[in-house]
């Protein structure tokens, strides 16, 4: 203490830490009073002159938001995300958007502050729980039923050729004997649309009860004009056409349309898609458009949501309150875990490495069951593996379009389509038992031994209740010379016997060579 108007604080913290120093006469509105970074010295001082202006006066640091740790890049520059605090009262808080300029709901670009001052003006006051920004999430991918019976789409049912490994597959043919069908069940499919006009997709796509196609009226009011199939979060429209062939590619492999003479098939033969897009044309979205899609798929009855996407460089709280209010809806959140072939534990990607159990993080495997090699792992933070190297499924190009795709962005609907299916035969069942019936029912693998949680890829029969039959046997050639007039007089004519056993589902070319030489006493006995 100085004197009776004057404080003396010092600030201990890392050298080049910056702090804001905030004042309050209630311990609810704090003002900030000054800022300043810490020195080689391990701290700063600050001297309070203002002080004997106020009957009380708390005083309190926090971590300043300045654009040395969060450069403004990878969010938007025009809207951020702020909750309430619980009881807040909404007149305290308009006053405090007014104070900032900023309106709900909507751009303002024209604001004076900066991004980050008004995220910290936020922060400080006592009505807000939390401020962030909106970052931008992106698709997780690698770049790169006439055709089920070919092994084009071996993360089904992979007999083994091009270089497969039979059986190292989710075991659909044999559970679809089971269970193929989840008509009942929705599924929203939060990504970059889809074509919902496409010859595999159409006739599973979801239709909303409450909309009349093509009116032009809202009919549901639910603020989308003509939202048929979904959302368009990104422009609030109710048109959610891929542009970009992700979103079309994951829906195909959660569903697409059996046995009608083309393309695919998906895990689910019937299954109601859900389209909610926020990434564009690039593959690139943002978390209050994410948002946006949940509080949609929630709201009109979605059982499952797939999101293959996600980021490493940020962890945002209002996208994991809005994947907990799916939880508390009792919805399955099926996430890709990433593709940088790094640990999750060391370097969490989220949403997939959030803490909520509703959440499935799903790795990718290949068709000889190893981990693939872009794959992240987490002995922990990933649940199981499943189909992702490799992965046949529709595109966006047209209504017949078809695509080859790497990532655990194609792993993660081979569990989506199982949840769909297992919600559908066991209906009786929360989000709990479905996802511990799909961990506990894995084929363990030793490339995926603590590598994730359950240690083996997804098995659809398993977890349907069956019990899977041994792989195919491979087959087998032999080939027999015999020569019953061979003679040292010289050439005659000779017998091949070539014979096949084991599998013999696919027809095999077989090459063979001859030479040598002959041995007497071995290979022939001299006469006479």
């Amino acid at each position: 203490m100085l004197d009776s108007s004057q404080f003396h604080f010092r600030v201990s913290g890392a050298p080049g830490a910056a702090y804001v120093v905030e004042a309050s006469a209630d311990f609810v509105e704090w003002t900030p009073v000054f800022t300043n970074t810490v020195s080689s010295t391990g701290y700063f001082d600050f001297v309070e002159t203002q002080a004997g202006n106020f009957p009380q006066r708390f005083y309190r640091t926090v971590p300043s938001l300045g654009p040395s740790q969060h450069p403004l890049d990878g969010f938007r520059q025009d809207r951020i995300l702020v909750k309430p605090r619980s009881g807040a009262v909404l007149g305290t808080l308009a006053a405090l958007h007014r104070s900032l300029g900023t309106q709900i709901l909507q751009a303002y670009p024209n604001v004076a502050s900066s991004l980050s001052d008004l995220i910290t003006s936020y922060r400080q006051n006592g009505a807000v729980e939390y401020a962030e920004p909106d970052y931008q999430v992106q698709t997780l991918q690698a770049p790169n039923d006439f055709r089920y019976n070919d092994d084009s789409l071996w993360g089904l049912h992979n007999t083994g050729i091009y270089g497969g490994k039979p059986g190292a597959d989710i075991h659909a043919q044999d559970a679809w004997d089971i269970r193929n069908d989840a008509a009942n069940i929705i599924v929203a499919v939060i990504d970059t649309g889809m074509r919902y006009t496409h010859e595999d997709l159409a006739p599973n796509v979801w239709v909303n009860p409450g909309e009349i196609p093509g009116n032009g009226i809202d009919d549901d009011g639910d603020g989308y004009v003509d939202d048929v199939h979904g959302i368009n979060a990104m422009n609030n429209t109710g048109d959610p056409m891929d542009d970009h062939g992700h979103g079309t590619h994951v829906s195909g492999t959660i569903g697409g349309v059996a046995n009608n003479n083309v393309g695919v098939v998906g895990v689910a033969w019937k299954v109601q898609i859900m389209a909610c897009k926020f990434l564009d044309s690039t593959g690139n979205g943002f978390i209050s458009d994410a948002v946006k899609c949940i509080d949609y798929a929630r709201s009109k009855g979605a059982r499952v949501i797939n999101a293959s996407w996600g980021t490493t460089t940020f962890t945002s709280q209002a996208l994991r309150d809005a994947i907990d209010s799916a939880r508390q809806a009792g919805i399955i959140w099926v996430a890709a875990c990433g593709n940088s072939s790094e640990d999750n534990a060391v370097d969490p990607i989220y949403p997939a490495s959030y803490d909520l159990d509703n959440i499935i993080s799903v790795a990718a495997t290949t068709r000889t069951d190893d981990l693939a090699f872009f794959s992240n792992y987490g002995a922990t933070t990933v649940d199981l593996g499943a189909p992702g190297a490799a992965i046949f499924s529709c595109w966006n190009g047209s209504d017949s379009d078809y695509r080859y795709y790497d990532g655990t962005s194609m792993a993660a609907p081979h569990v989506t389509g199982t949840c769909a299916l297992l919600m559908a035969h066991f209906p009786n069942d929360n989000y709990q038992q479905i996802i511990n019936r799909i961990l506990s029912s894995v084929d363990p693998l030793p490339s995926l031994a603590g590598k994730c949680r359950s240690g083996g890829r997804l098995n659809l029969l398993k977890a349907l209740g069956g019990s899977t039959p041994p792989p195919p046997q491979k087959p087998t050639i032999t080939v027999v010379a015999t020569d019953a007039n061979a003679a040292e007089q010289g050439a005659d004519t000779g017998t091949f016997t070539v014979s096949r056993a084991g599998g013999t589902s696919t027809a095999l070319t077989v090459h063979y060579t001859l030479g040598g030489t002959a041995q007497n006493g071995a290979d022939y006995q001299q006469s006479g």
